[in-house]
């Protein structure tokens, strides 16, 4: 626990000298740029909307695990090798979580937060789809579209950067709009890409991510589970924009997020890098390895600060009933402790770690949800050894 401390404070310290160094300050949201879309002002927020105790949830250094180790990290001895023959390299094997993506769910076409701007003002009817939502049908069903972005954090405030253990991205950038992608809003097209989301529907798997749901809500994930969707959803798939069977919008804009991972790995757009395989350089895998992530809310209302988060005072503000906002929440860990950690498995309850903090929304207003994607990285670090 003392070890946890200490590099927490570590960590503190090196953020405010490198935010002091490149004059980035907290402000306000604004809207007066678009009204239309709001400001998530993730460029300006980095101290209220970071969750900076996620970095020592998960540490691995030498071989030794400080905190909750994920399912499926290398567990080896204090020295790694990298190359062969007359190239190899030793290191020092180390792991953990960092922030390196953002991913923005949003039932407005183009409507970015992340960016204060509709990307793409169009009328084509990209981004769209036929499907309504209800507030009074257990049924029902939205249309959310997702955009991706790089944000690798700790290369962009010049902390702890070591080469072999960075995803190679320099700064801030889109790297996907669902708007545009063909499949996105047909279930059949998607599922002729991906004839797995088939098996995923049958009765035996939908029992098999029931448990998972269990197991997500203790924070215990588990690598394999890729077809599954916690307590955000029965099953992953489609990997489509509609939402259907789930009434909690946290949930529904969790569960985007989550088919969006999923479809980049189908696509060879996001890589693995948990594991031993992984230690040298990223693999590629073509399902999603669950405990590799976390996510962290930083949208409208960070997750950021646990139990002293703003976002009850928010929720009584705007007049929300938290009672009814439970009622819409994943059902499993209702009878569980609220989660104190500021950053959760994809997948975990709502009524865990959404709901005691007053549901993280403003219902009626928020249409966008914003997650910053933790990726678990375990990498040689040979640069330690030069």
């Amino acid at each position: 626990m003392n070890i946890r401390r200490f590099l927490h404070s570590i960590f503190f310290i090196l953020a405010s000298a490198s935010m002091s160094v490149h004059g980035q300050t907290s402000t306000e949201a604004d809207t007066s740029v678009n009204p239309a879309c709001p400001d998530a002002n993730i460029l300006t927020n980095v101290f209220s909307q970071v969750c900076w105790d996620c970095f020592i949830e998960s540490v691995s250094l030498l071989g030794v695990d400080i905190g909750n180790e994920p399912d499926g990290d290398h567990d080896g001895g204090p020295v790694c090798t990298c190359g062969g023959g007359l190239n190899i390299k030793a290191g020092v094997p180390i792991g953990m979580f960092t922030p390196t993506k953002i991913q923005e769910s949003t039932v407005t076409p183009y409507c970015s937060p992340a960016l204060n701007m509709k990307l793409v003002d169009t009328e084509l009817g990209l981004g769209t789809n036929d499907t309504s939502t209800t507030d009074t049908d257990e049924s029902a069903s939205a249309f959310y579209n997702s955009h991706y972005f790089s944000y690798p954090l700790m290369t962009m405030m010049g902390m702890l950067t070591m080469p072999e253990c960075t995803d190679g991205w320099q700064d801030f950038d889109l790297l996907y709009i669902s708007e545009i992608s063909p499949e996105h809003n047909n279930d059949m097209f998607s599922a002729l890409l991906n004839p797995i989301s088939l098996l995923m529907s049958s009765p035996l798997a939908l029992a098999y991510c029931a448990a998972d749901c269990v197991m997500t809500t203790i924070n215990q994930q588990q690598e394999e589970s890729f077809g599954c969707a916690g307590c955000d959803g029965s099953s992953l798939y489609p990997l489509t924009g509609n939402i259907t069977g789930q009434t909690d919008p946290v949930a529904a804009a969790s569960l985007m997020a989550q088919r969006t991972l999923a479809s980049l790995h189908h696509k060879g757009m996001a890589q693995k890098t948990i594991g031993t395989d992984a230690l040298c350089s990223p693999t590629w895998n073509y399902t999603i390895p669950r405990s590799q992530y976390k996510f962290s809310m930083i949208y409208p209302v960070p997750e950021a600060g646990g139990e002293d988060s703003d976002a009850w005072a928010i929720s009584a503000r705007e007049g929300s009933d938290t009672q009814a906002t439970l009622k819409t929440a994943g059902q499993s860990g209702q009878d569980m402790d609220a989660f104190k950690g500021c950053c959760h498995p994809m997948g975990m309850s709502t009524a865990r770690w959404c709901t005691p903090y007053g549901g993280r929304t403003r219902p009626g207003k928020d249409t966008a949800y914003l997650f910053m994607i933790w990726n678990y990285r375990d990498c040689c670090a040979t640069s330690i050894t030069q």
